[in-house]
């Protein structure tokens, strides 16, 4: 498999790395759709009206060492989705279980429980792993890898959003642009895949001295045009 760097993957790297820019968050979407989750009223009342990877990490990182997990896990998705209008809907399907009338139905007595048990699993035992544990006998019902891989990067980064042993995430948007720039296909569903991918960002990062989640990040923008 050719590992070579992408030109415009390389010039991106080549320069000084640059923090994400904040973005706004729809605060009152949020909290109609999770009005019933222990911990969320809280959580969306003490959220920035801007919020960017760092100041996620952090609201993460203090729910997962408390044992809000779910706050914590809210708080990765409201970044996870953007600025995109659906991501209220899509939480409350993972936290129920339920495609359709999921907003007054209760939320499954299991997913914290498979979420505290993802966090320790990705930070002990790595990313590899903690993909695999949520793609398997951990798996979320309408939670798939490119949110759940958002999930794992928060509870792995601990302090520093670019840690070199941070969880790197695995959306569409990221594997078009690997696909369309190197005929590399990774697929979303199997761990072998994602294994395939830490091992090219890492290689890609080798030469930069930038991490996995560094590269991943600067992928991201190519391909969205958003830092």
């Amino acid at each position: 498999m050719d590992l070579t760097v992408p030109p415009a993957l390389a010039n991106q790297l080549v320069a000084p790395a640059q923090p994400q820019l904040p973005f706004a968050w729809k605060r009152q979407a949020w909290r109609s759709m999770l009005h019933d989750v222990p911990g969320a009223a809280e959580l969306l009342d003490a959220l920035p009206e801007k919020v960017d990877r760092t100041s996620t990490l952090e609201v993460v990182n203090r729910g997962i060492t408390e044992g809000e997990i779910l706050p914590a896990f809210i708080a990765a998705m409201i970044w996870g989705h953007g600025t995109t209008g659906f991501g209220p809907v899509r939480v409350r399907r993972s936290l129920t279980g339920l495609k359709s009338g999921t907003r007054d139905a209760p939320i499954r007595v299991d997913v914290e429980g498979l979420l505290r048990i993802s966090a320790l699993k990705v930070r002990n035992d790595g990313p590899l792993e903690g993909f695999r544990y949520m793609n398997n006998e951990g798996k979320i019902k309408h939670l798939g890898s490119a949110f759940f891989t958002k999930w794992l990067y928060f509870a792995s980064a601990g302090e520093n959003p670019d840690a070199p042993n941070a969880s790197p995430i695995l959306d569409r948007q990221v594997r078009d642009w690997i696909r369309n720039e190197t005929g590399l296909s990774l697929g979303n569903r199997r761990t072998e895949d994602y294994a395939m991918y830490i091992e090219t960002l890492t290689v890609w990062g080798t030469a930069y001295d930038r991490s996995p989640v560094q590269v991943e990040k600067e992928i991201f923008a190519l391909a969205t045009g958003r830092g």
